[in-house]
């Protein structure tokens, strides 16, 4: 094809029609910058495709993530609940009367209230994404701003339980060594080592302590920091949820 417009060239030239060859010319320049651009724009049209894709495969993921982040979530909730629940039941009975007091079961009240719990969501597309430079992937721009929402909350809470870790294995449990028997408040578990204790203190003496129920009162007001913010985070995974939901067509 090149030769063939090559000859075309030279045979006007050689036949001295410069006008023709210059007219012959321009409009064959004209036809390479319109191969050009065409060529431009289905490069263009299939890497749109491409993201367009891909951005589809990534709300996929986020939404999947996020499922399962309302059930992780929930789960916690639950835990936490059951804590705050067995310290409020240590709370009142602050000052209780002998009688009243080894009514309960105190071991199992305190097994309960020391109840360890994680949360760790599923965030391997936000983290992807993000580590990848791939956020701008994301044309909606509602969806960009609930996951640095997210970001920031997951930061937020995560301080808010390292607080409440550091009080609570820095301050609370100390205070309590020497008070309560820790073998015998694992008799609510599985451990080996759980048993009947030799040594058992009387907690009668603990529950006639104001220290106590400051201590409980502080270590409440900890988990309540961590409540406030997995409540937030609730309401972010719903909307997260709702806005990379599939579009029904």
């Amino acid at each position: 094809m090149i030769k063939f417009f090559r000859k075309i060239r030279l045979d006007l030239l050689s036949e001295g029609k410069t006008g023709k060859y210059l007219k012959y010319a321009f409009g064959e320049i004209i036809l390479v910058m319109i191969g050009i651009l065409l060529a431009l724009q289905v490069n263009n049209w299939n890497q749109n495709r491409i993201e367009q894709k891909e951005e589809k495969e990534v709300i996929a993921k986020l939404h999947k993530d996020f499922k399962e982040n309302k059930k992780i979530l929930k789960d916690f909730l639950v835990e936490v609940n059951n804590q705050m629940n067995a310290q409020e039941t240590l709370m009142q009975l602050i000052g209780a009367s002998k009688e009243e007091l080894y009514k309960h079961n105190l071991d199992s009240i305190f097994y309960v209230s020391f109840g360890y719990s994680e949360i760790a969501f599923a965030d391997n597309t936000i983290e992807n994404i993000i580590q990848s430079g791939k956020l701008n992937l994301l044309k909606d721009q509602k969806i960009t701003d609930l996951l640095y929402k997210w970001n920031t909350l997951s930061e937020i809470r995560k301080t808010r339980l390292t607080k409440l870790d550091n009080w609570s294995n820095n301050e609370l449990i100390p205070y309590l060594l020497p008070k309560i028997s820790f073998k015998q408040m694992d008799m609510a578990s599985t451990y080996p080592w759980a048993g009947i204790s030799k040594v058992k203190p009387d907690y009668y003496p603990l529950f006639q302590e104001i220290t106590f129920e400051n201590y409980l009162d502080n270590n409440l007001w900890y988990y309540q920091q961590v409540m406030e913010r997995c409540q937030e985070t609730d309401i972010i995974i719903d909307k997260i949820i709702e806005a990379t939901k599939p579009s029904v067509k």
